[in-house]
C-alpha cells in the first residue's frame, strides 16, 4: 500500500540509502509478502519485515500485531544501530539484515534456517525478481546498483545450477513476486557470478 511505500522511502531517506535496496531486502526476507507478521527461519523464530530475531524483537519493540508502517521504524533503527551509513550499497544493507553488520558479504544464515548462499550470492542471484518488484512498486525509477562490492567473493562451489529454480525454493515466485523467464534468470545469474569472480 502507498503508506507503506512512503514509510520505506522516508526510512531510506533518513538512512541515506536507496529505497529500492531496502524494499528489495524486505521482499526477499518475507518471500515477497512484505508482511510484518510473517514468522520464518529456523523453528519459525524470526518475525517481520526483516525477520527480527528474539533479541531484536525485544530491543526494537517488534510484534506480530504491528502494521508494516509501524514496523518500519524498527527496521530503520535496527539498520542505523547496526552500522548502515549514507551511501551504502545493497550488499551492505543486506549484510546488515542477514549477518548483523555491513561488510559481511561471505556470511551465510543457512544454519539459522535461511536460504543457502552467502550475502553476496543472495544479492547477486536470488534477489533479481525482488529487485524488479521493488522498482515497479516504487515507480520503476530507482537506480540499479551493482550486485557486489570489490571485496565480495562467491561462495566456494556455488554455481548457477545451485541457485533455486523451482517455485518452492524461490519464495518470490511462490508468493506472486515478479518472475522472469528461466533462460533470462540463468543468463543474469551467470553474468552476476562472472562479475563476482573477476573482482
Amino acid at each position: 500500500d502507498q503508506e507503506f511505500l512512503d514509510a520505506v522511502r522516508a526510512s531510506s531517506q533518513q538512512l541515506g540509502i536507496n529505497p529500492s535496496d531496502l524494499l528489495t531486502a524486505i521482499s526477499f526476507e518475507t518471500g515477497g509478502r512484505m508482511s510484518p507478521s510473517l514468522w520464518g527461519g529456523k523453528n519459525n523464530n524470526y518475525l517481520g519485515l526483516i525477520q527480527f530475531g528474539p533479541e531484536e524483537r525485544a530491543k526494537y519493540g517488534v510484534n506480530e500485531k504491528q502494521s508494516a508502517v509501524e514496523q518500519m521504524g524498527a527496521v530503520e533503527n535496527f539498520l542505523r544501530d547496526r552500522g548502515v551509513k549514507p551511501g551504502m550499497s545493497m550488499l551492505d544493507v543486506y549484510s546488515t539484515i542477514n549477518a548483523g553488520s555491513p561488510g559481511r558479504y561471505n556470511a551465510s544464515d543457512a544454519n539459522a534456517g535461511g536460504t543457502p548462499g552467502t550475502v553476496a550470492d543472495k544479492v547477486a542471484t536470488q534477489m533479481i525478481g525482488h529487485r524488479a518488484r521493488a522498482n515497479a512498486l516504487l515507480g520503476g525509477d530507482q537506480p540499479q546498483q551493482t550486485a557486489a562490492a570489490p571485496q565480495a567473493q562467491p561462495a566456494s562451489g556455488f554455481t548457477p545450477s545451485a541457485a533455486p529454480q523451482d517455485a518452492a525454493a524461490t519464495p518470490s515466485i511462490a508468493a506472486g513476486g515478479t518472475a522472469q523467464p528461466e533462460e533470462d534468470q540463468t543468463a543474469q545469474h551467470i553474468a552476476a557470478l562472472a562479475q563476482l569472480a573477476q573482482k
